[in-house]
């Protein structure tokens, strides 16, 4: 009878969740919850395999299966999907094709649209390259909610645990 190994990260490089390398350092798809200091609620981590044309800091992306080899949990640009898109941010600067944690739940700096307001929550549309207010009532759409408002094109964000979404056109 064949067995299979568990794997859980118990621990990684104390500079892994602010750099990416080239080199898959651990397998792809793993994930990590963290409780990083001065943060009020744990962080989410995916570790995962940038897309072609990464985006800047703070930009969402889909988190997807790739097409295999050793990248079978991906990034991708944000585009229409009905539902149970995984919405993923990088939190340091990452180029193309290099392997990272992905920061899935927790609070964050996001880039944003300008308008948001401290408590709405907010959503990713299709090939958006930052969020926007969804309102003041959680929706299929709804990531988490605004913990600040739009200052400089960014907010500080706190992504809803395990929340899969749908993009909207």
């Amino acid at each position: 009878m064949a067995t299979n190994a568990i794997y859980n990260i118990n621990s990684i490089d104390a500079g892994d969740l602010t750099s990416s390398s080239a080199t898959m350092k651990y397998p792809v798809g793993s994930s990590l919850v963290i409780k990083e200091e001065g943060k009020a609620q744990p962080s989410g981590f995916i570790y995962v395999k940038a897309h072609a044309g990464f985006a800047t800091v703070g930009t969402p992306f889909e988190i997807t299966a790739g097409s295999g080899g050793d990248a079978e949990c991906i990034t991708k640009a944000i585009a229409t999907l009905a539902s149970g898109a995984q919405i993923g941010f990088n939190t340091h600067a990452v180029t193309t094709g290099e392997y990272f944690f992905a920061q899935v739940s927790g609070i964050l700096t996001a880039a944003a649209k300008a308008g948001i307001t401290a408590g709405d929550f907010v959503k990713v549309d299709n090939t958006e390259t930052d969020v926007e207010t969804d309102g003041t009532t959680l929706t299929v759409n709804s990531i988490g909610m605004a913990k600040t408002s739009t200052a400089s094109s960014a907010i500080s964000l706190a992504i809803i645990p395990g929340r899969t979404v749908t993009i909207s056109a």
